[in-house]
């Protein structure tokens, strides 16, 4: 079975760019397919008055069950360090659950 994403925009317009970096990532979640089964990835940008262009991504995942939980969010001034940071969280989070993947 594959894993499915979901990428959700809020506040922006979605680009290539960042659906090929949010691909490329979701390909270290590989591993965890038997256990995880979709991934949502929120991404937008901050208000005004916290930073000037930043941006705030969150991953959730679901499991095969259907419960849905966060695994990571970050905030950064570029749009495609915060996925990578968002991913790198919660690669950290499935190893940390999911005894056996290190």
């Amino acid at each position: 079975m594959g894993l499915g994403m979901q990428i959700i925009y809020q506040d922006l317009p979605g680009t290539a760019s960042l659906e090929a970096e949010a691909a490329v990532q979701l390909l270290r979640l590989q591993p965890f397919g038997a256990v995880f089964s979709d991934f949502r990835l929120t991404i937008g940008r901050v208000s005004e008055h916290i930073g000037n262009g930043s941006y705030d991504v969150c991953l959730e995942i679901t499991t095969v069950v259907g419960r849905t939980r966060r695994i990571g969010r970050c905030i950064r001034e570029s749009d495609e360090d915060a996925i990578r940071c968002a991913f790198n969280r919660g690669v950290r989070v499935l190893h940390a659950v999911t005894p056996g993947w290190r």
